[in-house]
């Protein structure tokens, strides 16, 4: 709740500025969708039910935003850090341009735009932002996100660039958290099968990541012209 607050009073005084920041729209967005679903189940209990009443009649009368709402606002901030070239941990930050316009993402933020870039199927900017995710862990007391969280998305949208060794590593530190992810050990036995296939098409192709020796002309000239003196001799003995 002291998230909601401090948002909310940075947001107060001057809505249209705070708004008019792609990163500060996203953590809005998230606030009232994803986040408020949280709360709404923490509120479930009798400490919260009147209040929790109160906020959906509110919300009879003011229309909170929708999931399309929430993945708009992290397309818009994806599209601001490509068009800018934002490295993204700045962005995390709330850096742009090497000024602090917004407050720091956390993990679970960071996670959340990983998320709605893997709904999209834009495999690039997963990876980013959990990477992202996954660093910021580190250093979170309360953490926002799970590492075998961070470690699912990330390891099948790396497979998706097709770097299949490290997703196989990423998934393999997945199972050793979760040893019994259905999803993980099928995913597994895939990864291993896809690099059994590609060596086996290495040896087919005789591709053993040896160079190539290139080839002398005027060596192979006089080796051809010896095989053919030899070729003639040897017919005019017999």
């Amino acid at each position: 709740m002291h998230e909601y607050r401090r948002e909310h009073a940075e947001a107060a005084r001057d809505v249209s500025a705070y708004l008019s920041n792609p990163v500060n729209a996203f953590l809005l967005t998230k606030r009232l969708t994803t986040d408020w679903r949280y709360v709404e189940n923490l509120m479930t209990y009798e400490v919260g039910k009147e209040f929790l009443e109160n906020v959906t009649a509110y919300r009879s009368v003011l229309k909170f935003p929708s999931d399309e709402d929430l993945n708009g606002a992290a397309v818009a901030l994806m599209r601001l850090q490509d068009t800018y070239n934002l490295d993204t941990a700045s962005l995390a930050r709330g850096m742009l341009n090497g000024v602090q316009y917004s407050t720091e993402l956390s993990a679970g933020d960071c996670f959340e735009l990983g998320r709605q870039s893997y709904l999209n199927g834009d495999y690039y900017h997963t990876v980013l932002w959990m990477r992202e995710a996954m660093d910021r862990l580190t250093g979170e007391v309360n953490r926002t996100a799970t590492k075998e969280d961070v470690l699912e998305y990330l390891a099948f949208s790396t497979f998706k660039q097709g770097n299949i060794q490290t997703a196989l590593s990423m998934t393999e530190e997945l199972l050793e958290l979760v040893p019994d992810h259905e999803r993980a050990v099928s995913n597994k036995a895939y990864y291993v099968k896809e690099l059994q296939k590609e060596a086996q098409q290495k040896i087919l192709r005789g591709d053993d990541g040896s160079e190539e020796v290139p080839v002398d002309t005027t060596t192979l000239l006089k080796l051809s012209l010896g095989l053919l003196v030899t070729i003639v001799l040897v017919r005019v003995i017999l």
